[in-house]
């Protein structure tokens, strides 16, 4: 595989950041954590619309991930009702990543936690942007069935120098202790191996399209129409 670019991923735990240094130390992009949880709930990170808007302005590409402690299809749409307004007005050159690594989404079974990332998924799609997903390799092995998300790009992590994991992947995440000028902090390193934004514009994603709005309801309409695909191919088995 060719790396096309070189890449970091930042979150407000990374401080401020001295964009125009990041990009001089041949840093081509930038994934920024869109938000989090707490025991509270899903908030957006405060360092998001800011480093966003540095990173462009240094001449980098830019996308977003947020983690996610979701267990269920509510709280998948409770957290995107938190994240999805913070992307309004945005244009994005890398995907939106939905970040599958908690130990409460392992806790629900591979079938289950694969249902939930791609739900996750298929609402950024439906709402007009272009999504993907984040693991590490044995997270990846043990409670994600990968092969059931193909349709979708992934970002993996793996600090080993090279990746285990046996599928497809469009960045790879190597390093968690980098050091880049502009960066007080170690940071995460990534080499991408995918010209996302072609993919992006014939896609009309990103903010390059005018999606149709998606009300609640629409969510669990999409969730329904999945699960009854699900449970027609179950039948079809079982016979």
């Amino acid at each position: 595989m060719t790396v096309v670019e070189e890449g970091v991923d930042v979150s407000r735990y990374n401080g401020v950041i001295r964009w125009p240094q990041v990009y001089q130390a041949g840093k081509r992009f930038a994934i920024v954590r869109l938000g989090s949880s707490t025991q509270t709930g899903p908030y957006v990170d405060p360092y998001f619309a800011q480093n966003v808007q540095q990173a462009h302005e240094a001449g980098l590409r830019v996308g977003a991930y947020y983690f996610s402690y979701a267990t269920s299809e509510q709280e998948v749409i409770d957290e995107l009702n938190v994240f999805l307004p913070a992307l309004q007005g945005l244009k994005l050159e890398y995907p939106v990543y939905v970040d599958a690594e908690s130990s409460q989404l392992a806790a629900q079974g591979r079938e289950k936690a694969t249902q939930l990332v791609r739900f996750a998924m298929d609402i950024l799609d439906q709402q007009g942007w272009y999504p993907g997903y984040y693991s590490y390799t044995d997270y990846l092995n043990r409670y994600i069935d990968y092969n059931q998300l193909t349709d979708y790009p992934l970002w993996v992590a793996d600090y080993r120098g090279y990746v285990g994991h046996p599928g497809s992947y469009g960045v790879w995440q190597y390093s968690s202790v980098g050091q880049v000028s502009g960066i007080d902090t170690n940071v995460d390193l990534n080499y991408s191996y995918t010209d996302y934004l072609p993919l992006i514009r014939q896609a009309g994603k990103n903010g390059y399209g005018q999606p149709e709005p998606c009300r609640e309801e629409e969510y669990y309409r999409l969730w329904q129409s999945a699960q009854a695909k699900l449970d027609a191919i179950g039948q079809i088995l079982d016979q």
